[in-house]
This record gives structure tokens, C-alpha cells and sequence, in this order.
């Protein structure tokens, strides 16, 4: 269903599934190589060291602030170069998150001869995002820091999400469905986009 050398990069508000739909993607047999790359997580390894980074990195995540763009794609081009061989199907999250970090994927991808990038927009409205994250009970999903994230993803992500429909490669799914519902639709929108 995904061509070979496909890049899909996730996007949505915190809380919208975008992991989950990821863990959906890789039980499927014909995605058992693809390669997985998280954002989030390369900061969270990172602020565990004890260099000067890696405590301005920790610092910042104590705080609930953004990272800086370059720090976000550096996390994302250390994943990548580290684990895409030849052709794997790469599937990533937390990146990009502004516009900038999209026009960076796509220049890396088309440096090495691969497809630029096709995102998936996982739809869903800052109420019920406000409802997932509050149930979630994470020390940093109070109400101020999930105010704090929506109005980053106004501002920084959704350019992204444009840019990506401007360049139509953008495939957009209603992330307010069940999990499971989210996947079916996601199943289907994947088979008709790569169809064309």
C-alpha cells in the first residue's frame, strides 16, 4: 500500500494520537522494516545528559517550552541518517513542528534521492485535546501548559500542515474518532493517495 522510500511525517495537536496511529502502521506486516523516528523521544534521551545541552535541553522540557527548530531537526536528521539504510518506509513524529523544519525534510529527502515527504494531519478540535490530555494526568498536562501547546501548534505547526496541502501531500484524517476508527480512515486515505 506505501510505496517503498515513503516519508510520512504525523501531525496534530498534543493529544491527538499520533503514536497510537504510528503503532497501528507497524503491526501491519508489509511495514515490519519501517523505520520509526521520534522527536520527542531524542530530546527526552538527551536531557538525561550531563552536558551543557543536554541541561539546557532538560531545562527546557522542566519548563513545558518549545525547543528551538534546529534542535528539532537535528533530532530528527540524527534518527534518520542513523537508521534509513536504502529504501525503508519511514514514519515520524514530533517533526516538523514548524514550517521551516517541513522545508528542511523535504531538502534532506531530496539531497539522498527520496521522495519529499507526505504528511498526515490528525485532525482534532483544542476542546477535545483539552478533555484527552486532562485524563491523561501527566504532571505537564495542566491547563496552562495544554493552553501554552495550542497556541504553538496555531502558530508554528499549522504553516506546516499548509505547506503540505499547498503542496498537495497532505492527507488529512479526523483524529476525534475512537483509535481504532482513526486507523480505519487513515487505512483508507493512505490506499487512495498512494494510488494515484
Amino acid at each position: 500500500m506505501i510505496p517503498k522510500a515513503t516519508t510520512l511525517v504525523f501531525l496534530g495537536r498534543s493529544g491527538s494520537g499520533k503514536d497510537t496511529q504510528i503503532d497501528f502502521l507497524l503491526r501491519r506486516e508489509e511495514l515490519k522494516e519501517a523505520v520509526r523516528t521520534s522527536t520527542g523521544d531524542g530530546f527526552r534521551e538527551f536531557a538525561a545528559r550531563n552536558t551543557p545541552l543536554g541541561r539546557k535541553a532538560k531545562e527546557i522540557l522542566d519548563k513545558g517550552e518549545r525547543q528551538p527548530d534546529w534542535f528539532a531537526f537535528t533530532m530528527w536528521f540524527s534518527s534518520f541518517g542513523a537508521l534509513v539504510q536504502e529504501e525503508e518506509i519511514v514514519l515520524s513524529s514530533g517533526s516538523p513542528r514548524s514550517l521551516r523544519e517541513a522545508g528542511l525534510i523535504d531538502e534532506v529527502l531530496e539531497f539522498i534521492g527520496r521522495p519529499k515527504a507526505v504528511a498526515v494531519y490528525l485532525n482534532i478540535a483544542s476542546e477535545e485535546v483539552e478533555k484527552r490530555l486532562l485524563s491523561r494526568g501527566r504532571h505537564d498536562d495542566n491547563k496552562t501548559e495544554i493552553l501554552r501547546k495550542m497556541g504553538w501548534f496555531e502558530t508554528d505547526v499549522l504553516p506546516a500542515v499548509d505547506y503540505y496541502r499547498r503542496k498537495q501531500r497532505l492527507i488529512e484524517v479526523n483524529g476525534e474518532q475512537s483509535p481504532e476508527e482513526v486507523f480505519k480512515e487513515l487505512e483508507e486515505k493512505l490506499g487512495t493517495y498512494f494510488a494515484k
